[in-house]
């Protein structure tokens, strides 16, 4: 009889790492709570309407992923696209993530001026005090990198409009691997733009170009899954994990619930996808109370996005504007994804609104958004009231690890107790918690599949 591994969480490390394994001759159950799979990486499907939990665009600097995804699990190759991001400051569009040439010359020649002048400042401070340790705040890493100018006018503000936690309290670790660039190095990119396009040293991932599918992100998860239950694999949804027992023998059991009664399944060995607090909240034995506190402290950002449908095209120029001081923190045209996300004739303008389990705007209806962010649309001139037809949610409550200036201990307390458990691996953003873009999450979800098969089958 082949090995059984369950996997928790059918999102799209979960299934890629299922797919391998099941290939590999593994019997593979996938326990998804959802009615639909993909996690942070799918599509909701409505009324002709395809609303990405995102909206994502997918990019690597990965080749074997890269062909993966854009030939492997499409008929047709997925076409190669730039992407056009840009950040709304004081009445100017910046581009995004924040270029010297933005700073310079897209600011307006006060503002660039001051935070030229600020950036010099701190560039002197770093080499007379050397560079941060390893605990650096957001604003230690702003201001060293950036100068006070721009961290006052723009990381400030903007970071704590997204997590709801003040600079102070995060760890610099919550700023994105490819925006946490420095100042002189994007100077530098930007005048060897030439030779770094020939050699590719010095290419940063968000320059890399960009592939969408034509009815939404999802259908790379999707697609995924398809494979991974055409290779025998056995995808549950509607399933919530309750209790995931630890047995002797090196053997775990998983109970779930699907309409409203309980189920289990055994096996010899379980992919972990969940969050980690969730996880240690279900584990059995029961962890000791200082794990589970520490899991306690390690919290997620939730994902809430409100889609607009209008008949109005082209209204943000571009796929993604960041915005200031607005019930929401990020614009996203699906149009400029592709025309057949909305019906013929409409677009989606997607909303990300910032906000906090159980808090209002977590708990309020679409109509009820669309009230308290349509004043902002008109003032910006973006949408008026008459411009929308009809909105969309989609949200979930475990989308981005909050790396507070502490979360290391806590992780690293939760992590040493978890690693001696044999049968048990973690995988994922929320499993992980680790910030990771689609095509980590699939060349991660890889490796924990080798890493099983070797141990397992």
């Amino acid at each position: 009889m082949p090995a059984r591994i369950i996997i928790l969480g059918g999102g799209i490390s979960g299934l890629c790492a299922g797919q391998r394994l099941a290939a590999a001759g593994a019997e593979v159950v996938v326990l998804e709570a959802q009615a639909f799979c993909g996690g942070l990486a799918a599509t909701v499907h409505q009324d002709g309407c395809h609303l990405d939990f995102g909206p994502h665009l997918f990019f690597s600097d990965d080749a074997e992923v890269l062909a993966h995804v854009r030939r492997g699990l499409f008929d047709e190759p997925l076409p190669a696209a730039s992407r056009r991001v840009r950040f709304c400051y004081e009445g100017r569009f910046l581009d995004y993530p924040l270029t010297t040439s933005g700073v310079l010359l897209q600011m307006g020649a006060a503002a660039g001026l001051a935070a030229t002048v600020s950036f010099l400042k701190s560039r002197l401070g770093r080499r007379r005090h050397g560079a941060a340790d390893a605990g650096q705040t957001v604003r230690d890493w702003a201001v060293a990198n950036f100068g006070a100018h721009l961290y006052r006018t723009f990381f400030k503000p903007y970071t704590e409009q997204f997590w709801g936690v003040p600079c102070d309290e995060l760890s610099s670790r919550c700023i994105p691997t490819h925006t946490r660039l420095s100042f002189s190095r994007t100077l530098a990119l930007m005048l060897r733009r030439r030779r770094a396009a020939r050699t590719g040293s010095l290419i940063e991932r968000e320059r890399l170009p960009v592939y969408y599918p034509p009815n939404g992100f999802g259908a790379i998860a999707e697609r995924v899954a398809a494979d991974f239950t055409g290779a025998g694999g056995r995808l549950l949804l509607n399933c919530r994990v309750v209790e995931l027992a630890v047995e002797p023998g090196a053997r775990v059991r998983v109970t779930y619930e699907r309409a409203g009664s309980r189920e289990t399944v055994e096996g010899s060995g379980v992919v972990s996808t969940l969050p980690l607090s969730t996880l240690i909240s279900i584990l059995r034995p029961v962890p000791p109370r200082p794990v589970l506190a520490s899991a306690s402290k390690l919290e997620y950002r939730p994902l809430l996005v409100l889609a607009l449908v209008t008949r109005r095209q082209q209204v943000l120029g571009g796929h993604y504007v960041y915005v200031l001081n607005r019930p929401y923190n990020r614009l996203s045209e699906l149009n400029a994804f592709s025309a057949a996300t909305s019906p013929a004739g409409e677009n989606m303008i997607a909303l990300e609104i910032p906000c906090r389990p159980g808090d209002a705007a977590w708990t309020a209806t679409a109509d009820e958004l669309v009230e308290r962010c349509s004043g902002a649309l008109e003032q910006d001139g973006i949408l008026t009231r008459a411009d929308i037809d009809r909105a969309r949610v989609v949200k979930t409550p475990h989308a981005y690890p909050v790396y507070r200036k502490d979360y290391a201990e806590h992780l690293a307390r939760v992590r040493e107790f978890l690693r001696p458990i044999e049968p048990l691996e973690l995988l994922g953003r929320t499993g992980e918690f680790m910030y990771l873009d689609t095509d980590q999450c699939i060349r991660r979800a890889w490796e924990r599949a080798e890493k099983v098969r070797a141990k397992r089958l």
